[in-house]
Formats: structure tokens, sequence, C-alpha cells
């Protein structure tokens, strides 16, 4: 078995850090590294400093149509870079609004042909249902590509909460006074429902094709990590907003959040061992 390792992560759009989270990427040499919230002025000096240890690297805005329309909202790109012999994806398999916010590569280990695709969720605060669309148009993608083999990671903006009872917990439910979670009848102008079928698709929906979540196929739901923390007053929010889903024949041999406090982003980069 060929054995392989993957980081993703979001670098918060701090560019004045950008040779800082390199470095920190280095010290872990993962095979593969999917960056989020990457911007047109960060894009070049990333992967300026990626060069260094990996020879192949694309960015979303390297196969953007217009980059003048990549501004405010829009203005997050990703990159893909690696050792491995990389071609990209059509962005437009992807049904989703804003087609900069996936890239997909295809990604060569020895006589394996690997779908590999990076994302930056909108979030719903700021962006309302272009999250659940962009959610849904992955899970579409990944459906009608689940025959070949798939790794999906970044950002997510989603589970709102995790745990042993209800297992993923989508912003679209409350927990009643029984502890349930129960999904709310509307939601930011529309269907509760369609908005957790949305979230869940993706987090739990995919296991039903073969592409599952790894840390959780290593860890049961008592087990408690998180990727991203916001200060709010004198309460610290903590949740596991990053992911790596995979295809079955991927065995998971690692997961782990690679937490750091030097303010490089406000989320940690997650790193999965894979052997295949």
């Amino acid at each position: 078995m060929r054995e392989f390792s993957c980081l993703t992560w979001n670098t918060a759009k701090r560019i004045k850090y950008s040779e800082e989270q390199v470095n920190f990427i280095n010290s872990f040499k993962p095979d593969v590294v999917a960056l989020q919230e990457v911007l047109i002025n960060s894009d070049k000096k990333l992967k300026e400093l990626l060069s260094t240890n990996y020879k192949n690297i694309i960015s979303s805005f390297d196969l953007a149509p217009d980059l003048k329309i990549l501004t405010k909202k829009r203005m997050f790109g990703q990159i893909i870079a690696s050792n491995f012999k990389l071609e990209s994806n059509d962005p437009k398999d992807f049904n989703v609004p804003w087609q900069e916010r996936v890239l997909s590569v295809r990604l060569f280990i020895d006589n394996s042909e690997i779908y590999f695709h990076t994302t930056h969720i909108p979030p719903g605060s700021g962006n309302g249902w272009i999250k659940i669309e962009t959610l849904e148009g992955i899970y579409e993608r990944l459906k009608e590509n689940r025959d070949n083999l798939n790794i999906l990671c970044g950002d997510f903006n989603t589970p709102k909460e995790e745990d042993l009872k209800n297992g993923m917990v989508s912003f679209a439910q409350r927990i009643n006074d029984r502890g349930e979670a129960k999904v709310r009848n509307s939601f930011r102008g529309g269907e509760g429902v369609r908005w957790d079928k949305g979230e869940r698709g993706i987090i739990v929906g995919l296991k039903e094709f073969g592409i599952e979540d790894s840390f959780r196929k290593l860890f049961s739901y008592d087990v408690k990590d998180y990727s991203w923390k916001f200060n709010r007053k004198d309460n610290v929010i903590k949740r596991r907003f990053d992911h790596f889903f995979a295809s079955k024949k991927f065995k998971v041999l690692d997961a782990k959040y690679l937490h750091n406090e030097k303010k490089f982003s406000d989320h940690s980069p997650l790193m999965v061992k894979y052997a295949i």
C-alpha cells in the first residue's frame, strides 16, 4: 500500500503571515496541501513560497475566466500544491453560485487517479442561501463522480455542533429541553428542512456513496475537537468546520487538527494520512 498525507487550511486572508504559514506547513511535510481564503494579492506570494517544496501548484485564480468580479464577498480563492502530478478539472463541473470557491484537480499517485477537491463554503451569516446552494452543488457533483476515487477537503462552515446523542447538529436545528436536535420550520428566509439537508448532505450524507468523513471514520462522537474558534465576550466558541472526506478505498491512518496559538489564522489546519 502507498501512504500519503494531506493538509487543509483556511489561511484567513492573513497576507502578512504567509511566510510563517508556509513554514508551519513545511514543518509537517504533507504530500498534498490545500489552502482556502487565498486572496488575489496573496496568491502569487503563497505559490512562490510553496514552490520551494512543491513543484506542482494550481490556484482557482488560474482558472477564473474574469478576475475583475472576484472582489468583496467573492474575493477568496483556493490553492492545491503537491509533488504528485496535478491536472486541473473544469470549474463548471460544479453547479455552484461562485465557481472559484471550489478547486478540483486530478491527482496522480502511482497508478491511481484521484479526484481531489477543496472548497471554502460561504458562511450563511453573511451570504444566506448561497451557502446551501454551494453545498448542494458539491454534493451532486460528488454523487455523480462516486465511481471514481474522491478526496474532498476544506472549510465547510458546518456543523454547528456534534455530540454523542445527536451526532451532527446543523445551523437549522435547535436543541430542545430534552437535549434533542429539532429542525426549525424556517431558517434565514427559507425552509429549515432544506437548510438542514444541505449541511447534512455533505457532512454525513456522502457516506451513502462511499465517501466518508475521515476524522469521524477514526473517532466516535465522544471525541471532541475543533478547527475554528471565536471569542464572543466571555465565551470562546469552538467548532469543527474543516474536514476531509475520502472514498472508502482509502484507509485512514491518522487525522489530526494542528492547533497553534501564533495567530497565523483563526483556523487550525487538519492533516490526514491515507493509504491506498
